[in-house]
């Protein structure tokens, strides 16, 4: 993905060859409905969400996803598009408009000020991806993250970490970028390794970014009170919701289908165009269906077996098939449009072996992450981009990239191709462009989480306090539960608000704390008891009959 001029550029035979204004307007239009579509995807993330965690912080999850969408907005408007996108231009002597800007950072279009208004479509669609890689984080950090952090972060991201990432790889001036083209580049043009990078949706710039911000702010946070005893143990704190989770998955998958083809940017080609976009969109369609669909059955059947090895019990899990299913879709994003079917199979088939061992990494770690989004981003963002290195074909990538700018074939003609993938044949500058790349990225997203995080932390900003976080974060901090359908009788004959409670919990709450007290009462009686012969019972040996 780039800007539409950058890819329509690609297709022309004669660079001054401008779609005529029908044609134009309806790829507008198809970029527009495109990012319609990835905007739609906060309703999926909003449901799985609020469905993986526990139902006193449904309000807190769901406030969280909220403040993805509006505060990243204000931060991509302000400043995130123009760091991303805002290069320079330079006119050759021939007439040919070439990119001229900074590799590392953009410097144009602050507050979309002299970005012309037929171009505002495009920060729409760049927006939403921008809000998307924010929303990531949210999961990996859920149930003990205060509200006021998580409004800086989404800031902080979508205005400065996640732009500089798209300027590299997706700008036409960006050191990896394959759409680098021209003599005025800063840096003398070229590209990294003589290929340039492919990430054409983001597994990286949107994924493996989101991922590692949210192993980074868990790392840092810690876990949730309980989750972690102290010999070690993990102690299993499940959503409350499987079909809010279901539904989330598969608002996501339909999203996904505007995420991916509609990264193309484009559905109708320049005339003298070598290829034709719409191909290159028909088979991201493709690819974006079947990677998914070999990532959640081999999710599922390994997840199965490792239960079986772990507790001798045969269980199909329904929350590893769609987490596994999440996890293909964030693999393919990036070779959408350049892998054949058949290849995204099996890059679907390995995102479904990651998940469940990263998942257990995690937990082995001690990072807590109630939506698993490392394990499904992180890792699975990671493997997607290297997967571009070793599936993508010849033919795919000239159809969705054309072909190199720099080189020229015998006969002075400029139709030579792009390297591409180790398996297809290629000779592994590509697969070293990718590595390269993602190592980058990786470590730009660590290390400026990672002080952002601890800043947090050392302001006591970061984390809500104990007391808070036990009563659950919708009853300390949001008015009350998600759920006030648990009332007493007597409070919903007289049409009383579930606010009107001044504990904060709803009947079904306060029932399940007393039951629970009760239980501990009666488990210290048993150990007092025991520890003092009464009745004649012996006494207990120590840790015995732990609470």
């Amino acid at each position: 993905m780039a800007t539409p001029e950058a890819i329509l550029n690609l297709y022309e035979a004669n660079p001054t060859t401008e779609l005529i204004g029908p044609f134009t307007e309806i790829n507008q239009e198809f970029v527009l409905a495109s990012g319609y579509l990835v905007f739609f995807m906060h309703c999926g993330f909003a449901m799985l969400s609020i469905g993986c965690v526990r139902a006193k912080f449904a309000k807190h999850i769901a406030i969280l996803i909220l403040v993805d969408a509006t505060a990243s907005a204000l931060g991509f408007y302000l400043f995130g598009y123009a760091f991303a996108y805002g290069d320079d231009s330079n006119t050759s002597a021939a007439g040919v408009v070439n990119p001229a800007g900074n590799a590392f950072i953009g410097k144009n279009y602050f507050a979309l000020n002299t970005l012309p208004p037929g171009q505002y479509y495009t920060w729409l669609f760049q927006w939403s991806f921008a809000a998307t890689a924010c929303t990531i984080v949210s999961g990996a950090i859920a149930e003990r993250t205060r509200f006021e952090a998580y409004i800086l972060y989404s800031l902080f991201m979508s205005s400065w970490v996640y732009p500089i990432v798209v300027h590299s790889i997706w700008s036409s001036s960006g050191w990896a970028s394959m759409f680098r083209k021209g003599p005025f580049i800063s840096g003398g043009g070229g590209l990294l390794f003589g290929s340039g990078a492919i990430d054409f949706a983001g597994s990286g710039a949107v994924h493996m970014v989101g991922g590692y911000a949210a192993f980074a702010g868990a790392w840092v946070l810690g876990p949730r009170i309980g989750r972690f005893l102290p010999d070690g143990t993990s102690v299993d704190m499940a959503g409350h919701n499987t079909s809010l989770f279901v539904l989330g998955v598969m608002i996501l998958w339909f999203g996904w289908y505007g995420f991916n083809p509609g990264s193309q940017l484009a559905i109708v080609s320049a005339p003298g165009s070598t290829s034709f976009v719409a191909n290159a969109v028909a088979n991201a369609a493709v690819t974006t269906t079947l990677a998914p669909a070999a990532a959640g059955l081999t999710g599922l059947m390994v997840t199965a077996i490792l239960l079986k090895m772990k507790t001798g019990k045969h269980h199909w899990d329904i929350m590893a098939m769609g987490n596994s299913t999440l996890a293909g879709l964030v693999a393919i994003t990036s070779g959408t449009s350049v892998v054949y079917p058949w290849g995204a199979i099996v890059i679907g088939i390995v995102a479904g072996i990651i998940y469940p061992f990263a998942s257990r990494l995690m937990v082995m770690l001690k990072i807590d992450d109630p939506l698993d989004a490392i394990a499904v981003h992180a890792f699975n963002g990671t493997w997607g981009v290297w997967a571009v290195g070793l599936f993508a074909g010849e033919t795919l990538i000239t159809q969705s990239y054309g072909f190199n700018p720099y080189l020229t074939s015998a006969s002075g003609a400029s139709d030579v191709p792009r390297n591409y993938g180790c398996f297809m044949g290629g000779n592994g500058r590509l697969l070293a462009a990718q590595i390269v790349y993602s190592i980058w990225l990786g470590g730009w997203v660590l290390v400026n989480m990672f002080v952002f995080w601890y800043i947090l932390k050392l302001l006591g900003i970061f984390r809500v306090n104990a007391a808070d976080e036990a009563a659950g974060l919708d009853a300390s901090h949001h008015g009350g539960s998600a759920y006030p359908v648990d009332l007493d009788d007597d409070a919903s004959h007289k049409g009383s608000s579930y606010n009107g409670n001044q504990s904060g919990y709803n009947k079904g709450e306060l029932d399940q704390i007393r039951s629970e007290l009760a239980a501990l009462r009666q488990s210290v009686g048993k150990n007092r008891a025991a520890d003092n012969g009464v009745n004649g019972a012996p006494k207990a040996e120590p840790g015995s009959n732990m609470v």
